[in-house]
């Protein structure tokens, strides 16, 4: 497609599927890959363009982000493991306490 930016490939083993599905775990999967492979994705990018910036032409080879699925402990999760920073959504922590105190300092 001339307009494609990228592409996302995401195999399942055949084995883990029928487990999770047998499980019925199959949409808790669904929601967990999706959540953590944006939490990577976004991460990773983040990384690979500040890194880039300070290169000369950092950027000519494009960019490039993996992940990888686990199920470990009972639960789903990533390899490398969950990234820490990157771009978020900070509409998960408007309503903390902390946020609370912050907003109503600074209406003073």
């Amino acid at each position: 497609m001339e307009n494609e930016v990228g592409s996302l490939t995401l195999t399942i083993k055949p084995e883990a599927l029928r487990a999770i599905i047998g499980s019925g775990r199959l949409l808790e999967l669904a929601g967990k890959v999706a959540t953590e492979a944006a939490a990577q994705i976004s991460s990773q990018l983040v990384e690979h363009v500040a890194s880039a910036a300070l290169q000369n032409d950092g950027l000519k080879g494009g960019a490039s982000a993996n992940v990888s699925f686990v199920f470990e402990g009972g639960d789903f999760g990533t390899r490398p493991p969950r990234p820490h920073w990157g771009v978020v959504s900070l509409t998960g922590v408007t309503e903390t306490p902390l946020r609370r105190v912050a907003t109503a300092t600074a209406e003073r």
